[in-house]
C-alpha cells in the first residue's frame, strides 16, 4: 500500500503494475514493465519495478509516467527497494548480482559481488542491507559481510525457492526482525543479530512466504504457502487471528491505521482482512499471479 494507505499498489506475471484506488476500482491504472514484473517499491513519488526485461524501471506515482531504467543486470531483476530516506535504490538479480544506485543520478552505483545464488530479497535498515539467498548482511559503505546464518534450503534458481522469504523489520527503531524460516517465523535483535525468539502455530504445516508488522510494531501478520494467514501479539507472543483461503499469500501490506491489511495470492486474488476482529473478507479477482 502507499504511505497514506489511498492506493493498493500489485504487479505479476502477466508484466503490468496495477494502482487501485480501492478494491471496487474496477479500471485500474496500469503499466507494463516486462513479460513479468516480480518486484516494485514505493517512495516519495517514485516507483521502481524488478522485472523479466533484465531492467529495473522508474516511473513517477501516483501519475505512473516513465522516468527512465535506473540499472540493468544480465538476466531477470529478482527484488527491488528504497533505502528509509529514499535517496537509493538496491535491486538484486538471478545473476547473483546486487546493485545500489542513487536515485537522482543511476550513474552512481555499486555493485555488491560475491553472492553464491539468485539473489531472492535485498531488505535495508539504515546504512546496511540483507541479501538472501546468500543469508548475509552489507554494510553499504564498507560491502563486508556480517553476519550469515544457513536457513534456506539452497536453489539454482529464484523460481524454485520453497519460500519467497519476504522478511521485514519492526517500524520506527527496527528493533527486531522478523524472517521466514519454514513453518515457523524467527525474530532477530538487531545489533547482535541473536535469534531473540521463534513464532508458530499448529495450523502452520506449509512454508510461511510473507511477513508484515504492523505501524505499531506489536502486531506481526505471516502469509504462508497453502493460504494460511497468521496474526501474533508479539508483546504477548499469541496468535490473535487466523484465516485461511486455500492459495498461497505471495504478498501483504497494512494499512497505515493498523486497522487492515491488504493481501494477494497466486490466483490473482486482491484481499482485504479486518485485523483484530474476526475475519471480514471483501475479495475480487483482479490479475494472474499478483506479487
Amino acid at each position: 500500500k502507499s504511505k497514506r494507505g489511498r492506493y493498493i499498489v500489485t504487479c505479476g506475471n502477466d508484466g503490468d503494475v496495477r494502482i487501485w484506488e480501492s478494491l471496487d476500482d474496477d479500471d485500474p491504472k496500469f503499466i507494463t514493465v516486462g513479460e513479468k514484473a516480480y518486484s516494485l517499491a514505493l517512495k516519495k513519488g517514485k516507483l521502481v519495478t524488478a522485472s523479466s526485461s533484465n531492467t529495473v524501471q522508474i516511473h513517477t506515482f501516483p501519475d505512473g509516467d516513465p522516468d527512465g531504467i535506473l540499472t540493468r543486470f544480465t538476466t531477470n531483476a529478482t527484488h527491488v527497494t528504497f533505502n528509509r530516506s529514499g535517496t537509493r535504490v538496491a535491486a538484486g538479480s538471478s545473476d547473483f548480482m546486487v546493485k545500489v544506485v542513487e536515485v537522482s543520478d543511476s550513474s552512481q552505483q555499486k555493485t555488491l559481488r560475491g553472492h553464491e545464488a539468485p539473489v531472492l530479497i535485498v531488505h535495508p535498515i539504515c546504512s546496511v542491507f540483507i541479501l538472501l539467498f546468500l543469508k548475509s548482511y552489507f554494510p553499504f559503505s564498507s560491502q563486508t559481510r556480517v553476519t550469515s546464518w544457513p536457513l534456506l534450503q539452497k536453489t539454482n534458481d529464484v523460481s524454485n525457492a520453497a519460500s519467497l522469504c519476504r522478511l521485514a523489520f519492526q517500524p520506527a527503531a527496527g528493533k527486531l526482525l522478523a524472517v521466514p524460516v519454514e513453518t515457523r517465523v524467527h525474530l532477530y535483535e538487531r545489533g547482535s543479530w541473536d535469534q531473540v525468539g521463534s513464532l508458530s502455530d499448529e495450523l502452520l504445516t506449509q512454508p510461511v512466504n510473507v511477513v508484515a508488522w504492523s505501524p505499531c510494531g506489536r502486531f506481526l501478520a505471516a502469509g504462508a504457502v497453502g493460504g494460511l494467514l497468521t496474526i501474533w501479539d508479539v508483546k504477548c507472543v499469541s496468535c490473535r487471528q487466523k484465516h485461511e483461503k486455500g492459495f498461497t499469500v505471495c504478498s501483504l501490506a497494512w494499512h497505515p491505521s493498523g486497522s487492515q491489511i491488504a493481501y494477494t495470492d497466486t490466483e490473482g486474488c486482491l484481499v482485504k482482512l479486518i485485523s483484530h476482529q474476526a475475519p471480514i473478507i471483501n475479495e475480487k479477482k483482479k490479475q494472474n499471479n499478483l506479487q
